[in-house]
């Protein structure tokens, strides 16, 4: 298992977090619990990288529009990627938050995929949207919502 995480863990620095989603592919199970776990019931810690990244890719999904051409949607899914980069690369998190975590992660990265290489930006901005839906419900993030803040 320590060398699956070790391979899993030089692939995201080497490969970016695309090589995480297709390591695991869609092996998660949302219906199971697939890796969803709270901290004895209640919800993990944030930290501020967390916090950023995730305000950043809700700010990407929440523009994102189906109907978009497919040089927006290769400019989200870049965008997602370099904030799947970034959140790995700086989280901070105990490792059962950060399995938790990942499981949001890859489903970023699904659909990113879905948006670009398998051409269903309907699907793939579904599939972003109930990460981020998933996500207050395991990391405590004050202030967060899923529609993003006016910053006018």
């Amino acid at each position: 298992m320590r060398m699956k995480l070790v391979i899993i863990a030089l692939a995201l620095v080497a490969g970016g977090g695309l090589a995480f989603y297709h390591l695991h592919g869609n092996g998660h199970s949302h219906e199971a619990g697939g890796g969803l776990q709270l901290n004895a019931g209640q919800k993990w810690e944030t930290d501020q990288p967390l916090r950023v990244g995730m305000e950043r890719i809700r700010e990407l999904v929440s523009a994102a529009r189906p109907e978009a051409s497919a040089t927006e949607m290769q400019v989200l899914a870049r965008g997602i990627q370099q904030q799947v980069d970034y959140l790995t690369a700086n989280c901070k998190l105990p490792s059962a938050a950060d399995e938790t975590l990942h499981v949001m992660i890859a489903d970023f990265l699904e659909g990113a995929d879905l948006v670009t290489q398998k051409n269903d930006p309907q699907r793939g901005i579904a599939v972003m949207r109930k990460a981020l839906e998933t996500y207050p419900k395991y990391f405590d993030h004050a202030g967060w919502s899923l529609v993003t803040p006016d910053r006018s």
